[in-house]
């Protein structure tokens, strides 16, 4: 008596239950996703409070606060923690904004005006990779210890990533799609609205993500150096005291701001660019 084997890819039932299977596995993948960096932050944060840091690399309380401390310090701020980062969150909001809008226009001028992109695309390189340490001292010199000079060292700082990547998204469209455009006569203005610009947009978001960090960095790297407001100022007034649980305390609500405004753009960017294929691949993961 012969066995009769189904065709999984033309078999109804197997068709069925796969279609049943996909979803479920898709669905596990996300609780996983969720649910990881979760599981991560509390064994770490348990860790951390029962001393094993301290004991593996032989620090004393009062280098290295315990969560409980930092608990602690929030719960009895006056209100100077919170004006601080109202302070740091502004400043570093604003040169975001101003160095990733600066850095987008240079970008499309760099890509339209050949003369532009062999003068000032190797300088911008070169600029991605400025240290901020030595940038904010200038930046305080040139602007005083206000808000000026903090929002000067997160555009500049903000103003290079999104330039250079942003001309790698406009120039990596497709050949095939540039000439149908061209052969129905489309219009410079159609060529970028239609192609060129959602071509970018995850080249953009890309760089917008790394400008949210970046631009956190450089605002509290200037406050620490000569702010008079902000969140460096005082992790640095901390240290100069030994107040530690105050200074690990800015290092956890500056490391959370960064983590937040992540997040925001990574949902913006969900909205805005739901083709990308790495959130596509991502969900199915």
């Amino acid at each position: 008596m012969s066995s009769v084997h189904a065709d999984p890819e033309t078999d109804p039932i197997a068709i069925q239950s796969g279609a049943v299977a996909a979803p479920a596995s898709r669905r596990t993948g996300r609780i996983w996703r969720l649910l990881l960096p979760v599981v991560t932050f509390v064994v770490a944060v348990s860790a951390w409070q029962a001393g094993l840091f301290h004991q593996a690399f032989g620090l004393e309380p009062y280098t290295l606060a315990y969560p409980a401390d930092i608990v602690d310090t929030v719960a009895a701020d006056d209100g100077t923690l919170v004006r601080a980062t109202l302070v740091t969150l502004l400043s570093a909001l604003a040169g975001f904004s101003l160095g990733s809008l600066s850095g987008f226009l240079l970008a499309v001028l760099l890509a339209e005006f050949g003369i532009l992109r062999r003068t000032l695309l190797p300088m911008l390189s070169g600029l991605v990779s400025m240290p901020i340490i030595a940038l904010a001292p200038l930046m305080i010199l040139y602007f005083g210890l206000g808000t000026s000079s903090k929002v000067a060292v997160a555009t500049i700082m903000c103003m290079a990533p999104m330039a250079v990547t942003a001309y790698k998204g406009l120039s990596c469209y497709d050949s095939d799609s540039a000439d149908l455009l061209h052969s129905y006569a489309a219009s410079r203005p159609r060529f970028w609205l239609v192609l060129k610009l959602p071509v970018s947009l995850p080249f953009v978001f890309t760089a917008l993500k790394l400008n949210v960090n970046l631009s956190l960095i450089g605002v509290i790297i200037a406050e620490f150096f000569g702010g008079n407001r902000g969140l460096g100022r005082e992790m640095k007034y901390a240290i100069e005291t030994f107040n530690m649980p105050v200074a690990w305390t800015t290092i956890v609500i500056a490391a959370l701001l960064g983590i937040v405004l992540y997040q925001l753009v990574t949902v913006i960017e969900r909205v805005l660019v739901p083709w990308d294929r790495s959130f596509r691949e991502g969900s199915t993961g």
